[in-house]
């Protein structure tokens, strides 16, 4: 199995033009890269299995990369576990996030969610769980489709589990919140859903987007020859599935981008 390349963790970032607070808490905020008001909207949920040491940062690059396609792209913070996160406030942080940024762009021409391992479970789930349609793509890649299978894995590795830390115990300790949590026990978004998935992952197994998948049908899956972080590297060969995967979902009237097939 190839080792994980995990620069993408520690390569220096620029924020983006814009930083606005959807609450409060100084985690509660997005960064903006704009484009005119009837663009597409991009929403990026980043990931790091929930941990405050993980934070936005890692991900401006795919959301920089993204907003080249003529589309506002956003990135969402959200606090997380060791930083006033945890069920439920990690979960209401971005369910409310996003919500208040697609009422602040309400002349977007489509509006869809990326989101990476942690941030696509956070993605799928706050979409599904939206009272009011207000997404029409979500995009996984390596998520944590499954949230329950992500937790069994690490009690059977015996290591540190996050799972447990950010649901504040185990499937079997918490049954009514993996109910309420975990994609795998949901139904499907009133969106499309594209997942992305590294078959030489070895931080989330590929298995987690396959089981969300088998369960919801209509699903779309790509298993790509790659690890967990190249999916949000734009130096990665593979970040071409990534762009492809949002141009598909752009309407077909979005101006500046070139068509191509879904993968």
């Amino acid at each position: 199995m190839p080792q994980e390349d995990r620069s993408i963790l520690s390569r220096a970032s620029s924020a983006a033009p814009v930083t606005v607070a959807y609450g409060d808490h100084p985690e509660q905020v997005a960064e903006i890269w704009a484009s005119s008001p009837d663009a597409p909207l991009v929403i990026v949920v980043h990931g790091g299995f929930w941990k405050q040491q993980y934070d936005r940062s890692h991900c401006r690059g795919l959301a920089m990369a993204l907003s080249a396609l003529d589309v506002t792209t956003v990135l969402l913070e959200y606090r997380r576990v060791g930083g006033d996160g945890g069920w439920p406030t990690t979960f209401d942080d971005v369910r409310i996030g996003l919500r208040k940024i697609v009422q602040h762009h309400p002349r977007a021409s489509r509006r869809i969610v990326v989101g990476h391992s942690a941030g696509g479970q956070l993605a799928l789930w706050a979409t599904t769980t939206e009272p009011v349609p207000t997404v029409d793509a979500v995009i996984g890649l390596a998520a944590i489709a499954d949230l329950t299978e992500m937790a069994r894995l690490f009690e059977k590795s015996g290591d540190e589990n996050p799972v447990h830390d950010v649901m504040g115990g185990g499937p079997e300790d918490r049954p009514d919140r993996y109910d309420l949590a975990d994609p795998a026990r949901l139904p499907a978004p009133h969106a499309s859903v594209r997942l992305l998935h590294g078959v030489h992952d070895t931080v989330v197994p590929l298995e987690l987007s396959a089981s969300y998948a088998a369960r919801h049908p209509g699903v779309s899956l790509a298993e790509l020859p790659c690890g967990h972080f190249e999916l949000i590297d734009p130096r990665s060969v593979i970040f071409t599935h990534v762009q492809n995967a949002v141009i598909a979902e752009l309407p077909d009237s979005a101006s500046g981008v070139r068509r191509s097939r879904p993968w």
